[in-house]
């Protein structure tokens, strides 16, 4: 009789722990989201895990369904082409007397072959120019005198004025703006800026009065046949590229603005400016180009 007892008391006790094992499977089924500190799910992240779109690094997570989360890092691919937002409206920089001038120098104007310029040529405190250009469009030419040096004097101010603005887009160090659109406002490159992997547009979304600043805290690199194409009113008389290195412009280049150099600045051949070359420590030297005051 005990033996029969405790063969029915072990298949109770049996059956009672069959049914709290499948109670707890059901609670569980078809529960599948894992949280962040788990490590599994959706690249190990919660979906729900932060209703304003940031996880713990403070990168944007965009939801394009339910299905597909996908985590956007604000940190740049490495070597990857970056286009800046548009920064903030510029104002104006005034060049000054130095307007008058399509080239101006401090030390000597060096030409080789036929170049022709739409302005004025001048030249101070240097008096050599090798290789004279052809000044047309009305233009002079003024070397060592008075008007040439309040024009490097201008140019100095004008060059600090670029230089000190803030509050622009920062592109990365030794950028390549080349196959790029941008907008008007203050770029800043805290190194080399070069156009070489394509042709830059510059957009000026229709405003015909918008500034393009462009800061180069080393050379300035225009290479070969590359072109600058103004868009939507943009013109080359309101972009300035201030360079704290030279400038160089490759052969078959075609660019546009006032090119302010600390040092010198050098067109090759077949290069065509619509704008100013302009150097405020240094020399110019062209070889057979079309340079027209915007």
């Amino acid at each position: 009789m005990k033996s029969l007892l405790a063969v029915v008391m072990g298949l109770l006790f049996l059956s009672a722990t069959g049914m709290v094992m499948a109670e707890r499977a059901d609670s569980s089924f078809g529960n599948t989201e894992v949280n962040e500190d788990d490590g599994g799910g959706q690249d190990g992240f919660n979906k729900n895990a932060d209703a304003k779109g940031k996880d713990k690094n403070g990168n944007d997570w965009k939801h394009d369904n339910d299905s597909d989360w996908k985590h956007h890092s604000n940190t740049p691919t490495p070597n990857a082409t970056v286009i800046p937002a548009p920064p903030g409206t510029q104002a104006m920089v005034n060049l000054g007397s130095a307007a008058n001038y399509v080239v101006l120098a401090y030390s000597a104007i060096t030409n080789s072959g036929l170049t022709t310029l739409c302005g004025s040529l001048g030249l101070f405190p240097g008096t050599s120019v090798t290789g004279a250009p052809v000044v047309a469009c009305g233009g002079t030419t003024d070397l060592a005198n008075a008007a040439a040096n309040t024009a490097e004097l201008d140019l100095g101010t004008a060059y600090t004025d670029a230089a000190s603005r803030t509050g622009g887009t920062l592109l990365p160090a030794n950028a390549d703006i080349g196959g790029q659109t941008l907008y008007p406002g203050l770029y800043t490159d805290m190194g080399n800026l070069s156009v070489s992997s394509g042709d830059l547009t510059l957009d000026a979304k229709g405003n015909q009065n918008a500034v393009f600043i462009f800061q180069v805290n080393g050379v300035l690199d225009a290479t070969t046949n590359r072109k600058v194409i103004l868009a939507n009113g943009a013109k080359a008389a309101n972009i300035f590229w201030q360079v704290t290195g030279y400038c160089s412009l490759g052969t078959g280049v075609s660019f546009k603005g006032n090119i302010m150099a600390f040092t010198a600045v050098t067109i090759n051949t077949g290069a065509v400016l619509e704008g100013r070359a302009l150097a405020e420590n240094a020399n110019v030297t062209m070889l057979s180009n079309t340079i027209t005051k915007p």
